[in-house]
């Protein structure tokens, strides 16, 4: 179950109802077939911002407006998702778990790698196409960096 998931399913329960405790949120989690820790929730809460009040959890005022769900950085999708990345020619590609090539592509897609002519994602693979054999070489070596972080 990746954080995007579970954090817009929060973010969802606390807008369309009341929330008093953690233990609530942790049930109607599982309700919805999201099943997490007590210290996940707390966590989630925490990076969500969510503040608790007498009637429960809220997205805080200033934050209340339409907002984009959460996006984790570049180097936490990579190092959840990626399970290898290798070159072939002007190409990298980059494996992932079943169903997160796309995830992944778009993470990469939104961060700046100007040696990137385009990607193409299925179900748990990524090609990038680069210029040249060089070019691959720096972007598989830019991955491998984020994935030793």
């Amino acid at each position: 179950m990746d954080n995007f998931y579970r954090r817009n399913q929060i973010l969802d329960i606390i807008k369309s109802g009341k929330v008093a405790t953690q233990s609530d949120l942790r049930r109607q989690l599982a309700e919805r077939g999201v099943n997490v820790t007590q210290a996940t929730v707390s966590r989630d809460i925490e990076e969500l911002g969510l503040v608790k009040t007498r009637e429960g959890y809220r997205v805080p005022e200033a934050v209340a407006a339409p907002v984009a769900a959460p996006q984790p950085s570049l180097a936490v999708i990579l190092k959840e998702f990626v399970r290898g990345v290798r070159e072939a020619g002007n190409l990298v590609v980059i494996r992932t778990y079943s169903g997160t090539a796309q995830s992944v592509a778009v993470a990469l897609d939104n961060s700046p790698w100007p040696e990137v002519v385009g990607t193409v994602a299925g179900d748990d693979t990524i090609f990038m196409a680069t210029p040249g054999a060089n070019e691959a070489k720096r972007v598989r070596e830019q991955i491998m960096a984020y994935l030793e972080e």
